[in-house]
């Protein structure tokens, strides 16, 4: 056969074991494993702008409008009162409100503000005020400016103790304890039932011993023989105080409490004028977060974090590199390495948010709880997927048993294994699966394939021809010529345009993706995007003087209020690794 011949048929064998291997794979992919997404399965236009929108407690959904109050049933809408005039509605304690008449505290802003936590799954518009309601057979309705869009949730969650507001939770030779404000429970039943309002939980391994507290007392459980005493500290901790949460640190047991640092047996505040959230201890250091930001304790000497925000703050713990903070308007990580205080996307898009707890899985992707939903991104500039976005979760309420995540809410608790999400598994570049060793070994020669394909091809297959045309005096290298394309690609779809379009665009997997603009760019794909809307937006500004931010966001995809935060905070001048993306004609 001759040489040409042979190299021919080499190449189709290749691709036709590429082929197979693709299929062999999807097929593991999606025999074991579901889909879990958020998503708009519908949208009903509405005659004049909605003010307000909520259910009572039969399901039944109403509207609030300028000309009155009208009913919906999932379909159709009518108007029942057009007179109506007492304020927005509400959904609270288990009873559909106003604003005007509601006898409990309401902040309507805040409220809407919170709804913000359905913003990714929504079309871009001027408006970031969404209300939400919840009819019949579990439907869920989202309104903003005039459309009414209904929203599917799809997930692999387990929920324990519903209707239970928890705390603390922690599995114990087995066993899974949890606190509650209405007793503590082990394994599901409910155990010393005159306990109330158990906030936090330690394990003295060398005693085997578990210590729950409970506002001023604390209950400890010998594990050998059942065992179970009380310690009141109403005298120490004081009416109007409760203690948070309870630590063993350099060989003490240390309280965190309302009203200070104490240590116990004997009992003695260290520190009476801070009140404390929680306690983590991680590098031999006691991190406190405490209402007025977060400090560290020696063992000898508090002293103030300089280095995290001074704002009220409910948990700091470490994950890697990054120490994070977890405050009442953000989430913040310090960089150990950098020494910096990195920005997170999270908080530029959800301010109103309230932080909570943060734990990665073993796929290096991070979950957050917070005040408004269950939150999930892979690093701190990628754009964050949410989850329960209706259910308030929990501070001191968080816990990981070999990769099982557990979130305790005001609705009980929520766990699930990472596993169980296709996005998460199926991720930089590989199937994280129980296959059988057939399965790793096909992964493995899968790769190998990929890997001679890539590098025979190039940096990518172009899918999408671009708009602009290619100035041969600017590109210098390859890299020049990738970077330019993949811009002109960004800012042809510049209003929809996601990281997760840039991997289909490229071809490329996440980890070969990102680790390529790293080598190459020293930048992200958020950081890129973000950079070529902001470039955009300045143009638009330039050659069209007068022109209003809401006009401009037309163009970008963010919302005014975003796109002027943004437009602030990035600097004007492009680093010199992306600086062909500035001949780009916006």
């Amino acid at each position: 056969m001759p040489r040409c011949k042979m190299k021919v048929y080499i190449k189709i064998m290749k691709l036709g074991i590429l082929k197979n291997l693709i299929t062999v794979c999807f097929f593991f992919s999606v025999t074991s494993l579901t889909g879990q997404d958020t998503s708009v399965i519908g949208t009903i236009s509405f005659p004049h702008n909605i003010r307000s929108m909520a259910n009572d407690e039969n399901g039944l959904v109403f509207i609030e409008s300028s000309v009155g109050l009208y009913q919906f049933d999932g379909k159709k809408y009518w108007l029942i009162d057009p007179t109506y005039d007492k304020g927005a509605l509400i959904y609270k304690e288990g009873r559909l409100t106003n604003y005007k008449t509601s006898k409990v505290k309401i902040d309507f802003i805040e409220e809407g503000e919170k709804n913000k936590v359905w913003l990714p799954f929504l079309p871009s518009t001027s408006s970031n005020f969404i209300y939400h309601a919840k009819g019949k057979n579990g439907r869920q309705f989202l309104a903003r400016d005039n459309q009414i869009y209904e929203v599917s949730i799809k997930n692999k969650f387990k929920i324990d103790l519903k209707g239970y507001s928890t705390r603390a939770i922690m599995v114990i030779n087995g066993d899974t304890y949890v606190n509650t404000y209405s007793g503590i429970f082990k394994n599901g039943m409910r155990i010393f039932p005159n306990i109330p309002n158990a906030e936090s939980m330690l394990f003295e391994n060398s005693s085997n011993t578990i210590y729950f507290t409970s506002d001023k007392d604390i209950y400890n459980l010998n594990l050998k023989d059942d065992n179970l005493w009380m310690n009141k500290y109403l005298n120490e901790i004081g009416e109007q105080n409760y203690i948070s949460k309870i630590v063993q640190y350099k060989n003490k047991i240390y309280l965190g409490t309302s009203k200070g640092l104490a240590q116990l047996e004997p009992f003695s505040f260290f520190e009476k004028e801070i009140f404390i959230h929680d306690i983590a201890i991680f590098d031999d250091v006691m991190y406190i977060a405490t209402e007025d930001g977060s400090y560290q304790f020696d063992g000898n000497k508090l002293k103030k974090c300089d280095f995290l925000p001074n704002a009220k703050t409910n948990l700091v713990t470490k994950i890697g590199v990054y120490i994070w903070a977890l405050t009442n308007n953000g989430l913040f990580a310090y960089n150990t390495t950098n020494k910096k205080l990195d920005e997170i996307i999270l908080n530029k898009e959800l301010t109103a948010l309230e932080y909570y707890a943060i734990q990665r899985d073993n796929n290096g992707f991070y979950w957050v709880s917070t005040s408004s939903g269950l939150y999930r991104f892979g690093n701190i500039n990628e754009k964050a997927e949410v989850f329960f976005p209706q259910i308030e979760f929990n501070k001191r309420s968080f816990y990981n048993d070999k990769g099982i995540l557990y979130f305790g809410s005001v609705n009980g608790i929520y766990s699930f294994d990472p596993l169980d999400f296709p996005d998460l598994v199926i991720n930089n570049g590989f199937i994280l699966n129980n296959l059988k060793e057939i399965g790793f070994i096909l992964l493995i020669i899968l790769g190998i394939l990929l890997f001679l394909g890539l590098k025979k091809k190039g940096i990518f297959n172009k899918k999408t021809p671009t708009n602009t045309p290619l100035n041969d005096n600017l590109i210098s290298s390859d890299t020049d010529k990738f970077l330019y394309d993949l811009g002109t690609f960004i800012l042809k779809n510049l209003h929809s345009v996601t990281v997760e379009d840039l991997l289909s665009y490229t071809g490329m997997s996440k980890k070969t993706f990102y680790k390529y603009l790293d080598q190459n760019y020293k930048v992200l794909p958020g950081f890129l995007i973000n950079t070529i809307k902001v470039l955009k937006a300045r143009a638009l500004i330039l050659e069209n003087p007068g022109i209003t931010m809401e006009t401009v966001s037309k163009f970008t995809g963010y919302s005014a209020s975003y796109l002027y935060i943004i437009m602030k905070q990035e600097d004007p001048s492009i680093p010199e690794e992306i600086a062909i993306i500035r001949n780009l004609k916006y």
